[in-house]
This record gives structure tokens, C-alpha cells and sequence, in this order.
């Protein structure tokens, strides 16, 4: 074999190329100004939250319907610590590296209530654990709204938290922020998927049950997932609504959790690839069908995924994978 040719299959086989890909064409964007830096924040946020929840929706086949629980906890953790923590304002203004330090401690918070929510909610399964996520939002949308306010009466509007100038950061900061996050969640997709850990979630995909008596520690797997899915959320909810200037209930929304879910049905279950895949194309449509239809532009995008789920169930990326392109097998490139 040449080299060329050895240099090739180590490109395409295991490595994730449209991951490389994809990070590459965002740096470009940024250092040729292609468009401007709220944009690509939101594209890449769109793109890191449907990996998030992919690591638990997409490998095990739970769908959480209440997932931006942990977007919500993670912004108000990160807005609250920097309005009142002198030293964690002082970290987020030295750059987007320090803003994920300072994201990562409440994400890390975000994941020790995933982790101990997750013990109880995930003996559930279909429905019953679709419903027990959702009211596990409402509730601590309702302890936010109840505790907030009286933090500091004067300063916050009700339980919306808008930061002051001392607290905010370059947009080029945010950005960064960003990046490094879509980034850390991606590698992670790929790393989970490759892993015996990975192989176990699937298993529980597949059959829950029949895993169980193979041997995989479904409820040790299925609370790890979970846990490290709310992780990377608050992580992305953190940096975007830094993003924003601050932080409201709106965080909290169960729209949030929609286009989570939809963005990796278009883009594929379970896969790598499908949530960038899907943030791409959501995000392409999402922004078209407000701009020209705006009124409906909901019910478009609503009828557009209920066709791609009736007739293209595993999305866009498992649709692709059939295919060859100049004599290389797609399903080799898209994991």
C-alpha cells in the first residue's frame, strides 16, 4: 500500500472526518469574516445542544423530553456566579478558555442533579420517563421562580437575570467559548461511540432487557449517559445565554428540548455525524422559514420532520451511509 493510500484509510477509517471538517470550516469562517460572530455562536450552539442530548436519546433510545432543565440550570449558575463571584468574573474576562472554566463548574453542577435525578427517573422507561423529565423541568423552573426574585429584589426583574457591563465579555470571547464546547461535546460523541461503554448503550437500544443478562451494567450505563448529556447541555446553556447578556425563565422552555430532538431525527440517531448534520440543516431552515414564513414557519418545519420520520427514520446521515462517493463507501466516513 502508498503511502497516499495509508494516509487515506487513517483519514477515513476510525478518524471522524466531517468533525475535523466541520471545526476547520468554523475557524476559516471566523478568520475571514464570513459572517458575523452571533451567527456562528448560534450555529454552533445549535450543533453542540443535539450532540448533548444524543448522548443519551440518540445511543440508548431514552427521549428526554425535559432536557433544557440542565440548559436552564447551567445559565443561571453561570449569571448568578458572576454577578456575585468577584473572582469568577474576574476568570470569564481573560478569554473564552476562562469562560469554560468558569461554565464547567456549573456544569458540573448541572450533572451531580442529573446524576441524582437520574438514578430515580431512569427506571422508567417510554412515555413514563418522557413524562417524569418534563415535570422535572417545570420543577425547578418553579424553584427558580420562587427563589430568585428575592436574591436581589432591586437589580432582578422578576427571575430574569440581566447582567451588568462589569459582567459581560466580548463577543469574539463567546464565540470562542463556544467553539471549544462544540468541539469538546463532538470529540465526546465519537469517543462514547467507539468505546465499550458506547457498544452497551446501544445494547440497551436495542434491547434493554437482553443486555441486562449479557452482562452490561444497563443502570450504571444509562445514568452515565444521562449524566454526562446534562453535563454538555448546561455547558452549551452557559455559554449562550452569556452570550445573550443574561438569563430568564425562557430557559427553561420545552422548545429547547424540541429542537434538540428534532435536529438529530433529521440528522440521524445514534450517530456522530447526525447531530452535526441536523444543526446544519435545522439551522438553515429554522432561519429561512422565519425570515420568509414567518406565522407558520413552525408548522413547515413540523411537517418537514414528520415526513423525514415516516420515510427517512434514520435521518439524513443513515440515508447518505448507503451511498459511495468516487469509490469511497460513506458509511466508512460518517460514524
Amino acid at each position: 500500500m502508498s503511502s497516499f493510500s495509508e494516509l487515506k484509510a487513517r483519514l477515513l477509517k476510525p478518524t471522524p472526518l466531517l468533525i475535523i471538517l466541520l471545526i476547520a470550516a468554523v475557524a476559516v469562517a471566523r478568520l475571514l469574516n464570513l459572517t458575523t460572530l452571533d451567527t456562528m455562536t448560534i450555529f454552533m450552539y445549535f450543533i453542540a445542544i443535539a450532540a448533548s442530548l444524543n448522548l443519551i436519546m440518540g445511543f440508548t433510545g431514552y427521549v428526554s423530553f425535559g432536557h433544557c432543565v440542565f440548559l436552564g440550570i447551567g445559565a443561571y449558575i453561570y449569571a448568578l456566579m458572576v454577578y456575585y463571584v468577584p473572582w469568577a468574573n474576574a476568570l470569564q474576562k481573560t478569554g473564552g478558555l476562562g469562560i469554560i472554566a468558569v461554565a464547567l463548574i456549573a456544569a458540573v453542577i448541572a450533572a451531580l442533579v442529573a446524576a441524582a435525578v437520574g438514578l430515580a427517573v431512569l427506571r422508567l422507561r417510554g412515555a413514563f420517563f418522557a413524562i417524569a423529565t418534563i415535570g422535572l423541568d417545570f420543577a425547578v423552573l418553579y424553584i427558580v421562580m420562587g427563589t430568585v426574585p428575592f436574591i436581589n429584589p432591586e437589580q432582578f426583574y422578576g427571575a430574569q437575570v440581566i447582567l451588568p457591563s462589569r459582567c459581560l465579555v466580548s463577543k469574539t470571547s463567546t464565540f470562542t467559548a463556544m467553539f471549544i464546547t462544540m468541539a469538546l461535546v463532538l470529540a465526546t460523541n465519537y469517543l462514547v461511540r467507539k468505546s465499550r461503554f458506547g457498544m452497551g448503550l446501544v445494547a440497551i437500544n436495542e434491547d434493554e432487557d437482553a443486555a441486562e443478562v449479557m452482562g452490561v451494567p444497563t443502570a450504571k450505563y444509562k445514568t452515565l449517559a444521562f449524566t454526562l448529556s446534562a453535563f454538555f447541555t448546561a455547558l452549551a446553556g452557559a455559554v449562550f445565554y452569556l452570550n445573550g447578556g443574561g438569563v430568564s425563565p425562557e430557559a427553561f422552555d420545552l422548545a429547547h428540548t424540541v429542537d434538540m430532538i428534532v435536529m438529530i431525527v433529521i440528522g440521524g440517531l445514534g450517530t456522530v455525524s447526525g447531530p452535526i448534520v441536523g444543526g446544519i440543516v435545522y439551522y438553515w431552515l429554522y432561519d429561512t422559514l422565519l425570515v420568509h414564513y414567518p406565522g407558520v414557519n413552525l408548522i413547515i418545519l413540523g411537517i418537514i420532520v414528520g415526513l423525514i420520520i415516516l420515510f427517512a427514520p434514520e435521518g439524513v446521515v443513515g440515508i447518505l451511509r448507503r451511498y459511495e462517493f468516487k469509490g469511497v463507501k460513506l458509511r466508512e466516513v460518517l460514524e
